[in-house]
């Protein structure tokens, strides 16, 4: 069977996302946000944030999966180091 490996919360809601789709997510959000400057209203101010939140959980995605894993050692470090 496969390795079994401990996933955040967030890697579980929204999985490992690709850089592209995470750029793609922030280009809509602020094209939401062009919107809801040039014409505001309650529908445009509304999209501008919630694809401005779904813009930051997928860069929050990106960043917390392709950072190393601090709390696992590495294979033969067991923490001390001799000098």
């Amino acid at each position: 069977m496969g390795e079994m490996q401990q996933r955040s919360l967030l890697e579980r809601l929204v999985g490992r996302p690709l850089p592209w789709v995470a750029w793609a997510w922030l280009v809509l959000a602020v094209v939401w946000v062009v919107f809801a400057i040039v014409e505001p209203s309650g529908f445009h101010t509304t999209m501008a944030i919630s694809w401005t939140v779904l813009a930051a959980v997928q860069f929050c995605a990106l960043w917390f999966g392709r950072r190393p894993r601090r709390t696992q050692p590495r294979d033969g470090d067991d923490g001390t180091t001799v000098r």
